[in-house]
């Protein structure tokens, strides 16, 4: 007979909400919102930022299929991606973006090197990136 088991799954979302609310207050949290909300309200913003990504992914389509790109598609290609940083609204949309994203890395990765060891891992365990510094601090040893 097969006994099943359960986690107590409320006090980790009630703590989990706690964490999401400790963000949202957070005042870095909320100029980076800012960031990402001005750029989706900037039409042409967001157009530019589509086009280059639709370009980007017909790019990385055909090194997929070992077609060989043009030196012309690839000039083409670096001229849009210097425009995207160019343009005030897309370079801070893609630096919130960044931002977040390693955020939710290093919550993951927290969260999943704590199951692997069984115990919360030391700042030493748990990589350079979950300082935030980007390893660029003295406090790895």
């Amino acid at each position: 007979m097969t006994t099943v088991v359960k986690m107590d799954k409320q006090i980790i979302m009630h703590k989990m909400q706690e964490l999401c609310s400790l963000l949202l207050q957070d005042q870095g949290y909320q100029e980076m919102r800012s960031m990402i909300d001005q750029f989706a309200a900037d039409e042409e913003a967001t157009a530019q930022y589509e086009r280059f990504m639709e370009q980007h992914q017909a790019l990385e389509e055909k090194k997929r299929q070992n077609i060989e790109l043009l030196e012309s598609e690839i000039k083409i290609y670096e001229q849009e991606e210097r425009a995207l940083y160019d343009h005030p609204l897309i370079r801070r949309f893609i630096y919130a973006q960044r931002e977040f994203s390693q955020l939710h890395q290093q919550i993951s990765h927290y969260f999943t090197q704590t199951v692997e060891i069984n115990r919360l891992p030391e700042a030493k365990e748990s990589g350079k990136e979950t300082c935030g510094c980007g390893g660029s601090c003295t406090n790895h040893h």
